[in-house]
């Protein structure tokens, strides 16, 4: 299945690199030719041209909801994102407006499987290069997740 891996995030805000890290380690252990692992700042529509063309998407980013505790992993499908107005995440547009819109734009070249890696974030407005300890420990279980999820 021909999939996209994509890491979003602006890793000089902290906790929200976490997508770009996570789609870094990714890079670096897929082997698989059908499998391709970017990274991205934008989110929302921006994401349409990229993710045109794929049956798979797996998205790992930063999520920051009222309840969670830092660190923690959630796996949500497209379904999920779209509980709310807002956007999905602190970048854009929600992924499930901008998918239901590629879907009418660009019928069947949008992926049918979409994946969300989210992990709760603490701090996404401090320009740094440091993510919190919570954040950074749930990168190596994102990664084997994501792993598992191309291997099948």
């Amino acid at each position: 299945m021909k999939t996209l891996v994509l890491g979003i995030g602006n890793e000089i805000l902290g906790d929200d690199g976490v997508g770009v890290y996570i789609a870094r380690e990714v890079a670096r252990r897929v082997s698989t030719t059908d499998v391709t692992v970017e990274e991205t700042a934008t989110a929302g529509l921006a994401l349409l041209e990229r993710i045109k063309g794929f049956q798979r998407l797996i998205i790992a980013d930063a999520i920051l909801t009222v309840k969670a505790e830092t660190g923690k992993i959630q796996r949500l499908a497209l379904k999920d994102t779209a509980k709310t107005n807002k956007s999905f995440t602190a970048h854009e547009a929600a992924l499930a407006t901008a998918i239901e819109l590629g879907n009418g734009l660009f019928p069947g070249e949008m992926p049918s499987e979409i994946i969300v890696y989210a992990v709760q974030v603490q701090d996404v407005e401090h320009v740094t290069g440091k993510m919190t300890k919570a954040v950074k420990a749930a990168v190596p279980e994102v990664v084997r997740r994501i792993l598992a999820e191309i291997n099948g």
